[in-house]
């Protein structure tokens, strides 16, 4: 790396501390959040010089100030939307993603930006997100899942895609995939139809097809026997109507 580079990363480090006052923060931020946005490696480059010193600033001001975390979970959106590395950081060495769930779960102030946080790190690593979230809470996809669904009960579908967005994400996991179909009352599927069924806005129907289109690659799901007449027909609908020509499991990024 430059000299040059190494000296304003080492600057914005300096004024990304949680002692500087908000509107210094705010401004760095504003720098920080553009550095992230080129898809072109370089977002990549400057979270990870000096042993990722960019990188943990942004991370240890979000875990150390609520008041920053709209700016510093879209900063860190960013960067891990091109960057495995620093979603890689962000799981390994923060607390982020854990923030970025209780805000959704809760309607904080900053949902939304950390919800599409939430779509990134998912999708670089589904299985690492499902061991941090089930720590937090066992039973988490059906909390998400469940805000989706009020969100299309109010009219505020909007808020809600990027949380439909990380659970197409995680459901390319055997066990998220096990736990949607569930059995009897614990079954998350009659949601997820619900979703497809109802929601106004394409986005979410589209979520809740894609959590569909993964369950049916699913052997273990498709043949437990846990599906009465109504969940066959559902998979049946996607699998033969929205998807019959592409047998590969999706993703989704923010």
């Amino acid at each position: 790396m430059s000299s040059d580079l190494e000296v304003s990363v080492d600057d914005l480090v300096k004024l990304l501390s949680p002692t500087m006052s908000v509107i210094v923060r705010r401004k760095t931020m504003e720098i920080v959040t553009q550095l992230g946005t080129p898809l072109d490696g370089s977002a990549g480059k400057y979270f990870q010089d000096q042993n990722f010193a960019l990188g943990a600033a942004i991370c240890q001001l979000c875990e150390a100030t609520a008041s920053d975390r709209t700016e510093t979970l879209a900063a860190l959106t960013n960067f891990t939307s091109g960057s495995i590395e620093a979603a890689d950081f962000v799981l390994d060495k923060s607390k982020c993603v854990e923030i970025a769930y209780t805000a959704v779960v809760t309607k904080a102030l900053y949902s939304s930006v950390a919800s599409r946080l939430l779509v990134n790190v998912s999708r670089h690593f589904p299985d690492r997100v499902d061991q941090k979230l089930k720590a937090r809470n066992a039973d988490y996809m059906g909390a998400l899942l469940n805000e989706i669904k009020k969100s299309v009960e109010i009219g505020d579908e909007d808020r809600a895609k990027f949380v439909g967005f990380t659970l197409v994400n995680l459901s390319v996991l055997p066990p998220i995939r096990q736990r949607v179909v569930g059995n009897g009352e614990n079954s998350l599927l009659p949601i997820v139809c619900e979703l497809l069924a109802t929601a106004k806005t394409t986005e979410i129907r589209e979520c809740a097809a894609d959590v569909l289109r993964n369950l049916s690659f699913d052997d273990a799901s498709s043949k437990s026997g846990k599906r009465d007449g109504v969940y066959m027909l559902c998979f049946s609908f996607v699998r033969e109507v929205l998807f019959v020509n592409s047998p590969q499991t999706r993703l989704r990024e923010a």
